[in-house]
């Protein structure tokens, strides 16, 4: 596809393994860190670009390099995913831990099949190295693309990066383990400033909730088989709406009325990142509260739910509210370089990657 870079002559660096691993840590620690790692390992393995996706899911929520937003954007929205040709590699996945097209594919079948022609021939793209692992039963695919022109992998080179398989799942069960706890902290945050606060995942079933939401349950508002119902129509059709598999979410409050007591508004707020639902699954944030309830500043929700320090806290809103780093940095009286400083320790801890996304959280978690 026009703009799409590789180089002709393709093939795995020496090196691959070792700084595989090294960037692995990196990644389990913070998994923010998670799309910059396969950024490098696409380039480490001769690749055009790469995907990192579970194989039972059909919406976008998988990370892929920039080399790959166009390609994977088609995938998704066009049905391919449904019709992935790929998917009978699936067996061989499992069982050795890497499979390629032509363990499954015949030359004629590349040539003739939509999916290759349809598809990855308008991308500019052919050739597929898929490492498998799995975390908690689902299988994941590290999903590696070529061009024609930089040929297919070839058999020591699909030795090689299977020894990339138990690497990734035992990052993969880490950083589900390390997201898991995130989550629940924060949710529990919300406990300490009273904010009843249920955190849902791609498919819009609730993961974790806390005491105060736990409250709010009733009969006009319940959890049921793991999703949030409401017996209000207008309220049970927009929870509903939550439930669709990928993109943001397309509304930003519900109004729950309910029969013996004060309505239950909720705020609808994305958490933000490319990273966030990766393996634990977190991606929308609910806050609920009762009209005529106390109101709670954003800078002490940040500070709840982001464990932002206060000078933090500050800086964030204040971009939030569209003023410039430099102006914000003369009127709170700090360099410059401490405000960058603490614009990246804001983006760290919220999943923030620009200004943008952090409008969107603190205006969700305003309200």
């Amino acid at each position: 596809m026009p703009g799409l870079k590789h180089d002709d002559v393709a093939g795995l660096r020496d090196d691959l393994e070792a700084a595989f691993q090294e960037d692995l840590e990196d990644a389990v620690i913070d998994a923010a860190r998670w799309p910059d790692l396969i950024e490098r390992v696409s380039r480490s393995s001769g690749s055009v670009g790469a995907l990192l996706l579970r194989t039972d899911r059909t919406g976008l929520d998988a990370l892929c390099t920039e080399s790959l937003a166009e390609p994977a954007r088609r995938y998704f929205d066009e049905g391919w995913c449904r019709e992935d040709h790929r998917l009978r590699g699936l067996p061989t996945l499992r069982a050795r831990g890497v499979t390629v097209d032509l363990d499954f594919t015949s030359p004629d079948e590349i040539a003739r099949l939509p999916y290759y022609r349809d598809l990855l021939g308008s991308c500019g793209l052919r050739w597929f190295a898929g490492v498998g692992f799995e975390v908690k039963g689902r299988l994941w695919c590290l999903s590696l693309q070529r061009t024609v022109a930089q040929g297919p992998y070839e058999a020591e080179e699909q030795r090689r990066l299977a020894t990339l398989s138990p690497l990734l799942r035992r990052a993969g069960l880490l950083t589900l383990m390390i997201e898991k706890a995130r989550l629940a902290g924060l949710t529990q945050a919300f406990d300490t400033i009273e904010r009843a606060a249920l955190i849902l995942d791609s498919e819009g079933k609730a993961l974790r909730w806390n005491t105060a939401f736990t409250e709010l349950l009733g009969p006009d508002l319940k959890l049921v088989g793991g999703r949030l119902v409401a017996e209000d129509p207008e309220a049970a059709r927009q929870l509903e709406a939550l439930v669709r598999p990928c993109g943001r979410a397309p509304l930003s409050a519900v109004v729950v009325a309910r029969r013996d007591a004060e309505p239950v508004v909720i705020h609808v707020v994305p958490l933000v990142g490319p990273s966030r639902s990766l393996f634990a699954g977190g991606r929308t944030l609910l806050l609920c509260r009762v009209p005529g309830a106390t109101p709670v500043p954003a800078a002490a929700i940040l500070q709840a739910a982001y464990r932002l320090t206060p000078a933090e806290a500050r800086l964030a809103q204040a971009l939030s509210g569209g003023e410039a780093l430099a102006e914000a940095a003369s009127r709170f009286a700090i360099t410059a370089a401490t405000a960058r400083s603490q614009l990246k320790a804001i983006f760290a801890k919220t999943g923030a990657t620009r200004q943008a996304d952090l409008v969107r959280l603190v205006a969700g978690l305003a309200r």
